[in-house]
């Protein structure tokens, strides 16, 4: 039972990221532009600029993911019911979300880090 409600919640929570992550972005729209003159899509004048944008957003996404997949592993620690081989799981659940959002976190500080070594903006 509680496999089914799980399996529904994360689908729905899916259907969300995905709604969230394609069809918000495209909805902005700028009627205030000059006749003749077309706004730039990628919202980035150099390659390093949208590199960096990208670089964050994909930090973000999995950061997100983690935090996510920490929580869902906390669920089924809950659910676990005492069942040796379930909590086991959740655990490792738990500490591969937490190591995936330590090496999201480090290599997004790296970027920042060379970034502001390197003088770029």
């Amino acid at each position: 039972m509680f496999r089914n409600i799980f399996k529904n919640f994360s689908l729905l929570i899916i259907l969300i990221f995905v709604f969230l992550i394609i069809v918000l972005p495209l909805v902005e729209v700028k009627a205030d532009l000059p006749p003749g003159e077309i706004e730039n899509p990628l919202r980035a004048d150099t390659f390093t600029e949208l590199f960096v944008g990208i670089a964050n957003w994909v930090a973000g996404f999995a950061a997100t993911l983690a935090v996510l997949m920490v929580v869902i592993g906390g669920l089924q620690y809950m659910i676990s019911g005492g069942n040796e081989e379930k909590t086991r799981a959740a655990r490792r659940t738990i500490q591969w979300a937490l190591i995936g959002l330590i090496i999201v976190l480090m290599s997004w500080s790296l970027l920042q880090t060379l970034l502001t070594i390197l003088g770029v903006e």
